[in-house]
């Protein structure tokens, strides 16, 4: 997979760019070049914001560990890629053990756990067993336990707008971990309630997870998991669940990205967005790895699978933004599950698409927080899995090899089943960026994600001789010289780097006239310039750099060629 034009372009810049060195870069980017003697403390006392966040987007990898982030990066981008959820400026390693049923109150540790406790961990801040949707431990799987608060349902008590999407079904652990209060995550319709008796309506409860996602009136709902809408609610008359949501609560149905992108405002009630009968299409098609001398080879790559209308997780982060977008503040958990589903099944090539379109979700988010910069950002996962890098095609049960976007192969291999794979207890990755988000730092517990979400009580930074602001910096690089055919076709690629900032704008004019302008991350991008305008003479591309302590000016002038 050969390096695109831009990222070369991107790569010259900022190897010019030494003069802001590990400045263009976040904590968490790149390293300095070696011999560099740039310090980054100051960057990162900037960047610290004790200010309790107005809106929360919380980004979740479904299985995505970091080796498994690793595998992604170096076939997607290289081994000295970056993906934006690299960028993040704070980051730390985050535990995930749960609990296991028991006469308690003290419960045995389950030292790896399922999707259930770990996202029911972040959503109310404490610990349950396998299988349960935020409520407490108990003495045994169906035996329900205590109803436990969640981050969705607080910002929702203080007025604010909230979203929950997944690439699975809606009523898939992880997403129902933010809205519902079940025992077992296995009882998604009416019908699925075998485990579930006390929870289903007739006998008093709540009802069962897709029940219980629009009682709770989240305005945006987006996954799959149609199947679990249409079975019959138990109240009688044959009304199913999703009439019963649209009937009750007013939602608006979408069945593809086409209805998606038909919907510009909630003033006519919240979207349920039901985009297949199960989970939705992985982005790439299966390598499923094999025993030695495993799938693929040095030279395989994988193949974009047909998702016929189902719209990405990144189209649907950007939507639900827009939708949620409001003064007061928002809530928005946005899920890539086909990470977990398909390392599971031993698909790399599914794993990594789903782990690039997460990260397109970030960039997604991280553009709305550079014009919004009170709104904190977190991009984590559930639990470890099972995928490793390792040597060759020998050294697993299960193995599977790929080239890189370096041009060279990757092996990995599935070791805890002779088939399939399945979750491991290690540690994770936690980033954040945004008000709060330096509590992220250090080895924390994925419990502690609660308390930073809602926003813990404002600290006070330290008094005088702390670092200041750092003035913003600001770099351009292009091609030199750029046809009138290619501009008005392609446009001219342009690559930024920034410091210290929290807005970037990047301008295209000729002889003072404004022909393209688009906004970039408070750290850069690359973009590309396009006009149909006719142009002489020469172009200037243009980057203003604003911030806390200031505002910078880069330029670069382009000759325009036939």
């Amino acid at each position: 997979m050969p390096r695109t034009s831009t990222s070369l372009i991107a790569t010259g810049a900022l190897t010019g760019l030494l003069a802001i060195g590990a400045l263009a870069t976040s904590a968490a980017g790149p390293a300095p070049e070696a011999g560099s003697e740039q310090d980054r403390s100051a960057q990162l006392a900037a960047r610290i914001d004790p200010a309790e966040p107005k809106s929360v987007i919380l980004l979740i990898g479904d299985g995505m560990d970091d080796s498994m982030i690793t595998a992604a990066r170096d076939y997607a981008r290289g081994a000295d890629g970056r993906f934006a959820l690299d960028s993040l400026p704070f980051t730390g390693a985050m535990t995930t053990h749960g609990l296991k049923v028991g006469p308690g109150p003290d419960y045995p540790i389950a030292y790896v756990s399922d999707s259930a406790p770990t996202a029911s961990g972040w959503s109310t801040g404490r610990k349950t067993v396998d299988g349960r949707l935020s409520q407490g431990p108990s003495t045994a799987a169906t035996i329900p336990g205590e109803d436990y608060r969640t981050v969705l349902e607080q910002f929702q008590e203080a007025g604010k707008l909230t979203g929950d999407i997944t690439t699975s079904e809606i009523t898939d652990a992880t997403p129902a971990a933010a809205a519902a209060h079940i025992n077992a995550r296995a009882c998604k319709g009416p019908t699925d309630m075998a485990s579930c008796l006390p929870a289903k309506k007739s006998n008093g409860g709540k009802g069962s997870i897709a029940e219980q996602l629009v009682d709770h009136e989240v305005d945006v709902l987006l996954g799959g998991g149609m199947s679990s809408y249409t079975q019959p609610t138990d109240a009688g008359g044959g009304e199913t669940v999703l009439s019963y949501a649209q009937r009750e609560h007013g939602y608006r149905v979408l069945q593809d990205e086409r209805d998606l992108a038909s919907v510009t405002s909630l003033e006519d009630g919240p979207v349920l967005g039901l985009f297949a009968p199960v989970n939705l299409t992985p982005m790439n098609d299966p390598l499923v790895a094999t025993p030695p001398p495993g799938a693929g080879g040095a030279t395989t790559e994988c193949t974009p699978a047909d998702r016929g209308d189902q719209p990405d997780l990144s189209t649907m982060t950007q939507k639900a933004i827009e939708l949620l977008d409001n003064p007061e503040g928002f809530f928005l958990q946005a899920e890539s599950a086909m990470i977990d589903k398909q390392e599971h099944a031993t698909d790399i090539c599914g794993a990594i698409g789903d782990l690039v379109e997460l990260d397109e979700a970030v960039q997604v988010a991280l553009d709305y927080q550079a014009e919004h910069p009170d709104t904190l950002i977190i991009v984590t996962g559930d639990h470890a899995h099972s995928t490793q890098i390792v040597g060759g095609s020998g050294d697993g049960k299960l193995t599977a090899t790929l080239r890189t976007a370096d041009g060279d192969p990757l092996t990995v291999a599935y070791s805890t089943s002779d088939t399939g794979s399945d979750h491991t207890g290690a540690q994770i990755r936690v980033a954040a960026s945004g008000p709060q988000a330096a509590n992220v730092t250090g080895v924390i517990d994925q419990t502690d994600l609660y308390a930073t979400m809602l926003g813990r009580t404002p600290s006070t930074l330290p008094g005088p001789g702390q670092p200041q602001p750092l003035a913003p910096q600001a770099a351009v690089a292009s091609a030199p010289t750029v046809s009138r055919g290619v501009l008005r076709r392609a446009g001219l690629p342009v690559s930024v780097a920034a410091a210290g900032a929290t807005k970037v704008t990047v301008q295209l004019l000729n002889k003072g006239r404004v022909l393209a302008s688009r906004k970039v991350g408070r750290e850069g991008g690359d973009v590309r310039l396009r006009t149909r305008r006719t142009v002489t003479g020469q172009l200037v591309v243009k980057v203003v750099a604003t911030g806390p302590g200031g505002s910078d000016v880069a330029t670069r002038r382009v000759r325009i060629t036939r």
